[in-house]
């Protein structure tokens, strides 16, 4: 039996109720200021029963990089229940509902950060790539040649980014392809940041929030390159920077540069707030998929949440030619979690077949699944 009842924001009667709610979980129990409570860029939900609202969260529209592919993905973020009804099955339910509804809506992905990886597991999210920390100490920094210009830019230089970041977006999986609004929630959310580029047109750049504490331990807030020169050029410019600091961290994919050619003792990766992915339309992701080769497979998909993806789906392609119809006789089956690891890359099929997380006779399919880094820049 329905614990709740699930609706948007614009048909919820107990508003008060929705942003208490909200409050108590992630404004330290204080009122949420009218200027916090606009939804711009997102839609948010709420969790009823007997008229109040008992549960909320939001979805943020996040255009998506899958490699040369863009798709529709979900942000979530903002899930939260009231804390005298958790641990009673209302979360549960909320996550159960919103892959179904995201999938209405139009979208073929979700993403999220996890407050505890397994809760969001039941509802078919997985953790995808790797995202690591690199944590550099100022006498680590490696000595390198940097053959591009650095320049200082605005946050409203954003469009000077944009060739650097599609470039990065493009060999990777799960990188937000910024609108306007979402390159000033990076730059200058709480207060405006510094950009230092490397190159004209841009090759690579930092995202620099200036620290005046000496002998601290700053965060580079973002770093993205789309050639080798550009990386250079940056990490060369990160050792410049901190030369009155103990150490600069950063994140990078799991394809990391740093680590490839620049690891040194006292030197910390680490991952690091890994990101979770869903795929809730299968059938859109099957059917942009670019094989090579030839080949005729068909596989199952087990979906508690989405009815429409837990199928039989049998993929035919030959000649850049690809089909995608239901039913068959599958030859192996797949986890809503794994299909969506392949998908995006990381792990990728190969991953999983070398450490038996799937049925070796998944292998069949690896014509359509090419592995890559998952990573996104955004927090949400």
């Amino acid at each position: 039996m329905s614990i709740v009842s699930m609706k948007p924001f614009s048909e919820v009667s107990d508003v008060e109720g929705f942003w208490d709610v909200r409050a108590l979980t992630y404004n330290n129990g204080n009122p949420v200021p009218e200027e916090r409570r606009v939804s711009s860029g997102r839609h948010m939900y709420a969790a009823e029963a007997e008229g109040k609202v008992i549960g909320c969260m939001s979805v943020f529209e996040m255009p998506t990089a899958v490699g040369a592919r863009t798709l529709l993905c979900g942000g979530v973020a903002g899930v939260a229940v009231a804390p005298h009804r958790r641990r009673g099955g209302v979360g549960s339910e909320m996550l159960a509902w919103l892959p179904g509804e995201l999938r209405a809506a139009g979208y073929a992905l979700s993403s999220l950060y996890a407050f505890r990886e397994p809760f969001y597991r039941r509802a078919g999210y997985e953790v995808c790539g790797k995202r690591l920390k690199v944590t550099c100490p100022t006498d680590r920094f490696p000595r390198v040649e940097r053959p591009l210009t650095i320049h200082r830019l605005a946050p409203a230089d954003f469009p000077s980014l944009g060739q650097a970041y599609e470039g990065f977006a493009r060999t990777r999986s799960g990188m937000v392809l910024r609108s306007e609004e979402g390159w000033m929630r990076v730059l200058a959310e709480n207060r405006e940041l510094t950009v230092y580029a490397a190159g004209d047109p841009v090759e690579a750049y930092v995202v620099v929030s200036h620290n005046v504490a000496f002998w601290s331990t700053d965060h580079i807030s973002e770093i993205i390159w789309s050639t080798k020169r550009g990386y250079d050029s940056v990490i060369d410019f990160l050792r410049q920077l901190a030369i009155n600091k103990t150490a600069l961290s950063w994140f990078e994919p799991s394809d990391s540069p740093f680590y490839a050619s620049s690891m040194d003792q006292g030197i910390q990766i680490a991952v690091e707030r890994p990101i979770m992915f869903r795929v809730v339309n299968v059938q859109t992701c099957l059917e942009g998929l670019e094989p090579v080769g030839t080949g005729d497979v068909s596989f199952s998909v087990r979906d508690a949440q989405v009815p429409e993806n837990d199928r039989i789906w049998r993929v035919s392609w030959s000649e850049g030619n690809l089909e995608v119809r239901e039913g068959g006789l599958p030859e192996f089956d797949l986890t809503i979690q794994q299909f969506t690891q392949v998908f995006l890359g990381e792990p990728s099929l190969a991953d999983l077949l070398r450490n038996g997380g799937v049925d070796g006779s998944a292998a069949a399919i690896l014509p359509l699944f090419p592995a890559r880094p998952v990573i996104c820049a955004d927090f949400f």
